[in-house]
């Protein structure tokens, strides 16, 4: 009899114990990110991952954190406010490199500047940047961000004279731009309506110079302490994260999702995906021609020197090791 007793004691203690042990097991890992507000396509691509379900079954646990993108999210991610800092600028994350902050570069995001333009008002006279003269601006979003390097690279390649500005969103830029506060602004897809109404025009694109077709612009970055404890569970938030955008381009359920997020039509987010957003530009296992950034940041006073050979190759191993070589 005592043996029973004790046998049914244990077999009780087996079931009551069973809920926590799998909770043991099968407890999210939790990450918390600074992403821009999603405005443009390729800004969905966390709430997708979120919403389709693509972070849960990496088994993670995403917290969002909508920024305005830029100096914000990187300076967020080193003073470990957030873990991981998404599509944010390369040139700025190479800066806080350079001074030893605690941030490591995890992935490619955006190579290529395709889904960035410039445009003026339609009764203004320039026809492209080398137009512009010292006391006339240009703007890019804030300091640190893609539209930042890709301007200042562009105003190198066009010898323009013109000042680069920051501008803040894409409608704060448009109300200054039709004011005339700036002389030019900066835009990214969907573009207003102001556009097709003939109101403004474009004057530049980010890949007008050759410069830039090869560049990686936007990187996902990590703070390195969390990096360092977490290896495991980024390596899956970036798997999740690629399996999102190979769904954006197979699946039109998918962009249609993600044209209700920036509030344009189905058809509208496709011709955006295809106009300006070609698959190869989101290639993440690889920081496109490291060295041109690096030479292009120091024309720009992003970088005061060039990275070491140590810090490039510390950023090309974590990169291809993190998203498969």
């Amino acid at each position: 009899m005592i043996r029973f007793h004790r046998e049914c004691f244990l077999a009780a203690a087996t079931v009551l114990l069973l809920p926590l042990a799998s909770l043991q097991v099968f407890a999210k890992d939790k990450i918390r990110i600074a992403a821009p507000h999603p405005t443009i396509i390729t800004s969905t691509i966390p709430a997708l991952a979120k919403s389709l379900g693509y972070f849960d079954k990496a088994n993670l646990d995403v917290d969002i954190l909508w920024t305005a993108g830029g100096a914000d999210a990187q300076q967020a991610t080193i003073n470990g406010s957030v873990d991981i800092a998404v599509q944010t600028g390369l040139a700025g994350v190479l800066s806080a490199i350079q001074r030893n902050a605690p941030i490591a570069i995890i992935a490619a995001e955006a190579t290529g500047a395709s889904d960035v333009v410039w445009y003026v008002r339609a009764d203004k006279p320039w026809k492209g940047l080398a137009d512009f003269q010292d006391n006339q601006t240009i703007s890019f979003s804030r300091p640190g961000s893609s539209s930042d390097f890709t301007l200042r690279t562009l105003i190198t390649h066009h010898k323009a004279k013109a000042r680069a500005v920051p501008s803040g969103s894409q409608p704060e830029t448009l109300v200054q731009v039709m004011s005339g506060q700036l002389d030019a602004g900066f835009a990214n897809p969907p573009l207003p309506p102001q556009f097709a109404e003939g109101k403004v025009r474009i004057i530049a694109r980010g890949n007008d110079s050759p410069v830039m077709r090869g560049l990686t612009i936007r990187v996902h970055a990590a703070n390195a302490t969390f990096l360092d404890k977490n290896r495991d569970a980024v390596t899956r938030f970036l798997a999740a994260w690629k399996d999102t955008i190979d769904a954006l381009y197979a699946d039109p359920g998918v962009v249609a999702k993600s044209a209700e997020l920036v509030k344009v039509s189905p058809e509208q987010a496709q011709a955006i995906i295809k106009e300006f957003i070609p698959r190869e530009s989101l290639v993440m296992n690889k920081i496109g021609d490291l060295d041109t950034s690096i030479e292009q940041a120091v024309i720009n006073k992003q970088l005061r020197a060039p990275l070491t050979d140590a810090q490039k190759a510390a950023i090309h191993k974590t990169v291809a090791e993190l998203n498969g070589k």
